[in-house]
Parts: C-alpha cells; sequence; structure tokens
C-alpha cells in the first residue's frame, strides 16, 4: 500500500490527525507528511481541521478527508443502482423499495451466515463478521471494551450515497447485523456517520436474557 494510501486510510479512520501523528504512525518525518498532505490538499482530497491543543506550545492543525477524499473509498452503490431505486419508488411506491430492502437484506443474511458457518463462539463470530463487512468496502475493524463488550466499528459507509435518499437502508444494515448475530445476542448502535459521527459503530454483547 502506497504512503499516499496509508495517509488517506490514517484520516478516513482518525479524522483530526496532525502532522506529528500522521508522521509518527507512518514513520515519516513530518515535512515527509506536509509534502503529502499539500499535494492531497491542492487535488481537493483533505482539508484543515480547526486548531487543537496538543500539550503545551502552539495549536497544531488537524487534518481530515474532504467530500471528494471520501469518495476515494468504495461506495457500494453507484448513481445507477440509485436511479433503479428511484425509479421504483416513483412507479411502484415507496412500500416497493421497502420491498427491495427486505429482500437484499435476506440475500445477505444467507450469504454471512454461511460464510460464518462453525464460527460459534460470538468473539470468532464477531470477527469474521467484520472480515465480511471489511471485504465489501466499510473498513470494518472490531475490539473489545472495557466492560467486556464487543465492539464492531466501520470506518467507511459504503452505503453512504443511498442512505442519504433512503434512510432505511440503516435500519437495514442495522437488522442485518442483528440476524447474522442471533437472538441471544443484544446489538446496539452507538455511532452513526448519517448522524454527523465519523464512523458507524454497534456494541454487542449477549442478551440479558440469554
Amino acid at each position: 500500500m502506497t504512503t499516499r494510501r496509508n495517509l488517506l486510510l490514517l484520516l478516513r479512520k482518525n479524522p483530526g490527525m496532525t502532522v506529528t501523528e500522521l508522521a509518527a504512525e507512518l514513520a515519516l518525518t513530518g515535512m515527509g507528511v506536509r509534502r503529502h498532505l499539500d499535494l492531497l490538499e491542492s487535488e481537493g482530497l483533505v482539508e484543515a481541521t480547526d486548531s487543537a491543543h496538543h500539550g503545551r506550545g502552539r495549536p497544531a492543525h488537524g487534518w481530515r478527508l474532504s467530500a471528494a477524499g471520501l469518495e476515494v473509498f468504495p461506495r457500494r452503490y453507484d448513481a445507477i443502482a440509485l436511479d433503479l431505486l428511484e425509479d421504483i419508488s416513483e412507479h411502484a411506491g415507496p412500500d416497493a423499495v421497502a420491498g427491495v430492502f427486505a429482500r437484499r437484506t435476506d440475500k445477505l443474511v444467507a450469504d454471512y451466515e454461511a460464510a460464518l458457518e462453525g464460527r460459534d463462539d460470538l468473539d470468532d463470530r464477531v470477527a469474521g463478521l467484520a472480515q465480511i463487512r471489511d471485504d465489501a468496502g466499510y473498513l470494518a475493524e472490531w475490539s473489545k471494551g472495557p466492560d467486556g463488550e464487543l465492539v464492531l466499528t466501520e470506518n467507511n459507509c459504503a452505503v453512504h450515497r443511498v442512505a442519504e435518499r433512503h434512510p432505511a437502508v440503516c435500519s437495514m444494515e442495522l437488522n442485518l447485523i442483528r440476524r447474522v448475530l442471533g437472538t441471544d445476542v443484544e446489538v446496539t448502535r452507538t455511532a452513526h456517520t448519517m448522524a454527523g459521527d465519523a464512523v458507524c459503530s454497534y456494541c454487542i454483547r449477549p442478551a440479558a436474557d440469554g
């Protein structure tokens, strides 16, 4: 993976990183990072954020991806898919679009369950789910929280364009994860890109009565 790609990926996962932080992650000098940022900024892919204090001394600028920079990462549905959904909605009504999403969810549940067959341990199942979502363009990863809960984080919304015009997609995504992990698991969305958060994040734990 190129330095340019790594830098964009870091800013996608961690908006607001400073030059010093980026240099440490990339094993580059501050000057080297600035050269990359200057080039990316000239291409309209990154932008400086408000200054933030990091200890003593002068405040340091953070950096984040611009709207164009976000488009560098995969978006699962393109303009053709959006046009098809709009056409269905116009000619058959919103219920027909809801039916499309429901059938899509059913298909994905079947695909995911087949891929996760044999993964009975919850940690292993969430790890497998994170890999599936990562392969699908969500830049997904999982971790354990301080109280033993599992956290699934998606650093890129692969259905962002669709969700902007059809918010039901977000409910479909949450329903998909819940169905795949099973009724003995409680899944709560704790961060949501469509609500202004940098990522979508899900807290996963065994159900209270499980």
